[in-house]
């Protein structure tokens, strides 16, 4: 569609909010779930609908923490311990939820169990780095959750 002297409507969405929707942040259009509107228990939540939009460099590279500190984390929280293995690591995707950053990654553990690892940034600056079960939770689930700090299972 072009808009250029096309008032028409699309839907709901003109033009000129079309445009508005291309010039402005993911941030400034993006409508958060409030806490509030969801179920008390983190673990209830594999029914929420929710996306978030991906950091404009979306790879593990983009993330402020080194994989191979990724991978120390992991060596040390996972069952795995030493018998950790690298190639069962895998880079998900990045998540922008509010002001913070996220960055996502799977690890299946020997006896097959996955877990999600999950750098998060703060908008001051600070970090925060976990490894546990989705424990049920679609990857976007899990990062609200732990946008909320929800994830308390292991």
């Amino acid at each position: 569609m072009v808009c250029s002297g096309d008032t028409r409507s699309v839907g709901a969405t003109s033009c000129v909010d079309l445009e508005l929707m291309l010039t402005i942040s993911p941030k400034q259009f993006f409508a958060m779930i409030r806490r509030d509107q969801l179920p008390d228990d983190a673990v209830d939540w594999n029914n929420v609908s929710v996306s978030f939009p991906r950091l404009a460099e979306d790879s593990a590279d983009s993330c402020p923490e080194s994989e191979d500190r990724i991978f120390e984390y992991i060596q040390v929280e996972s069952a795995d311990l030493d018998a950790a293995d690298r190639s069962r690591l895998r880079f998900v995707r990045t998540a922008r939820i509010a002001d913070a950053r996220f960055w996502l990654w799977e690890y299946s553990e020997e006896d097959g169990e996955l877990q999600f690892v999950v750098f998060r940034q703060r908008p001051d600056g600070s970090t925060l780095l976990g490894l546990s079960s989705p424990n049920g939770l679609s990857h976007e689930q899990y990062l609200l959750a732990n946008y909320y700090d929800e994830i308390y299972w292991s």
